[in-house]
């Protein structure tokens, strides 16, 4: 089962609602590929057996740089400027896909409602317009795992939303593996000032 979560968040709208419009995905059967996500009532920090797939912190993985190259298909299909790799938000990316894994569900909020990456992009000091988030769980660690996350992720449409945002012009994605082989994938996405 492929698990997704999807937030875009504009700087102008502090919505106190915003998180759980994400749940509005819940149950939907795209083909074989089951989409759901959730608010989690708690952030703990990524258990020990979480392996991070790559250490470089300026560097997208082979399996991070398939899923940039798949969205950016993906836009080219729909009539949208691919996006830029954003080596500022790669630690952050990385952050939020480990923090996903020791979560039975994938949430975007921290304990106190607040949205962690947005917390995270602004405590670094990053400019933006307009900042979203993608999150996804999938099972393995085989080179389909890629193209499997961004079918399921074309086929929701809130994730669909910020993959196909005009706005955004830059994007990390990070990637973990878990003990159990399922991989995380989190995509902060930027539309710089």
């Amino acid at each position: 089962m492929v698990r997704l979560v999807a937030l875009i968040f504009p700087l102008v709208a502090m919505i106190s609602s915003m998180p759980t419009a994400s749940v509005a995905v819940a149950g939907i059967q795209a083909g074989d590929v089951a989409i759901a996500s959730s608010i989690a009532p708690d952030v703990a920090p990524a258990s020990p057996d979480v392996i991070a797939l790559a250490d470089a912190e300026d560097v997208m993985t082979p399996m991070e740089q398939a899923l940039l190259a798949l969205t950016n298909v993906d836009r080219g299909t729909n009539a949208v400027a691919p996006l830029q790799f954003d080596p500022e938000l790669l630690a952050i990316a990385r952050e939020r896909a480990a923090e996903q894994m020791s979560m039975s569900d994938l949430t975007h909020t921290d304990a106190q409602g607040q949205l962690v990456f947005q917390e995270l992009v602004d405590r670094q000091g990053l400019a933006y317009r307009l900042i979203g988030e993608n999150l996804a769980k999938v099972p393995g660690l085989d080179a389909g795992v890629a193209a499997r996350a961004e079918v399921a992720l074309m086929n929701s449409p809130t994730h669909r939303a910020n993959i196909l945002e005009p706005i955004f012009d830059r994007v990390a994605i990070g990637s973990v593996v878990d003990s159990s082989g399922n991989t995380l994938f989190a995509e902060i996405y930027r539309a710089a000032n």
